[in-house]
């Protein structure tokens, strides 16, 4: 599974990065996260749970840094295990970019992910895994726009209709 996107972000690239490796600003931004810890040196622990065909998957990962490059750019290494629902790995290369928008100085965060699932998860209908995998990376990145700029995120035409 290949995606990429972008995301304008009213703030400078220094402040952009500073966020992008702190756990306790990221895990509440990523769907189902339970719990994130670690630092760049070290890498990255992080538990979560996500429904994917409408079945609960409960993951353990574990998330490291290479290329890293402050305020300009990173690649993640990321891998997680499902238990009896199998395996998800990845790479994703992040490039922060200054940007003027309008009168709005900041940065232009783009994203280049290459995934692959195994066992179980691999057996899930490709197009259900991609439009999932689409929907919380895009869905998190807006998230953590929000946050940098001190804003509320968007929320979806499903969440405005629960309210949530």
């Amino acid at each position: 599974m290949h995606l990429t996107g972008e995301q304008f972000i009213a703030a400078p690239p220094q402040r952009v990065w500073e966020a992008l490796i702190d756990p306790g600003l990221l895990a509440p931004l990523i769907p189902g996260c339970r719990s994130m810890s670690g630092n760049p040196a070290s890498g990255y622990d992080i538990v979560a749970e996500r429904s994917v065909a409408g079945v609960e998957v409960s993951m353990t990962g574990r998330i490291d840094l290479s290329d890293i490059r402050p305020g300009e750019g990173v690649r993640l290494h990321a891998s997680g295990e499902a238990g009896r629902f199998g395996a998800a790995r990845g790479t994703a290369r992040i490039v922060l970019m200054p940007e003027k928008e309008g009168e709005r100085e900041g940065t232009r965060l783009g994203w280049d992910l290459e995934a692959q699932t195994e066992g179980l998860l691999a057996t899930f209908p490709r197009l259900v895994v991609e439009s999932v995998a689409r929907r919380v990376a895009h869905g998190f990145v807006e998230r953590f726009a929000a946050a940098i700029e001190g804003r509320e995120a968007r929320r979806g035409w499903l969440s405005r209709l629960k309210g949530r």
